[in-house]
């Protein structure tokens, strides 16, 4: 008994190096602030995985993570590429130029807000900003359609006019020469539950955006090929 007990002894300080060398395999690769949003870059050296993770500075917040394959060598170089804002609706562009990736960050400027991202290859053709293409206002609720023409990506961001709410968002490859706005083609209220057809003519997409009528609520967005 004695001498397991020594084994045990000796062994202890190796199993305490292991687990405090284990912990340092994942580890911050990058930070990026722009105004009240802030991005953290996360890599797994052991998995060979990155990660974004998005959130805002305000009381009552959540944070997004976006995760993706490493390029080369670990590590990032995110920047801000491109910034909107609409009212009250913050958008941001982010990149990570070192591993091709690119994501549309979309908040509201109100506390208890959460981002919505979406993210997708990014390619680096060329430089071009943002650009708002369409708008479209039903009740409550507020679409716009961001283009980014550099990543041959559109994107809608939805958001309802309330306190504490945070936005949706869903990109999609943009089809080249397509023209038409943004329409609501159907509208359902059950109770407290809106749901609203949203369609984009331009990328032949429509989208259901649902939330409820109550302070707080948040929108939520799916979107499918429609012709």
């Amino acid at each position: 008994m004695k001498r397991l007990m020594g084994l045990f002894a000796c062994l202890a300080p190796l199993f305490a190096a292991a687990g405090e060398f284990s912990s340092t395999l994942v580890v911050q690769t990058g930070f990026l602030r722009e105004g009240d949003l802030i991005v953290r870059n996360i890599t797994d050296l052991v998995a060979k995985k990155t990660c974004m993770t998005f959130y805002i500075r305000t009381a009552g917040t959540s944070p997004i993570t976006d995760c993706y394959e490493v390029v080369g060598e670990f590590g990032a170089d995110v920047r801000q590429a491109a910034h909107l804002k609409e009212g009250e609706l913050v958008i941001r562009k982010v990149e990570d130029g070192k591993n091709n990736r690119a994501c549309l960050v979309a908040y509201v400027s109100t506390p208890g807000t959460s981002p919505a991202v979406h993210c997708y290859p990014s390619t680096h053709r060329f430089k071009e900003g943002l650009q708002v293409d369409s708008h479209l206002r039903e009740g409550d609720l507020d679409v716009h359609r961001i283009s980014d023409a550099s990543a041959g990506t559109t994107c809608l961001v939805a958001f309802v006019k309330t306190e504490g709410t945070a936005p949706s968002t869903f990109c999609y490859p943009t089809i080249p020469q397509g023209v038409g706005p943004l329409r609501q083609e159907h509208e359902l209220k059950e109770g407290d539950l809106i749901v609203r057809k949203i369609t984009d003519g331009a990328n032949n997409k429509a989208c259901l955006v649902s939330y409820v009528s109550t302070i707080g609520t948040s929108s939520r967005m799916f979107c499918f090929d429609y012709r």
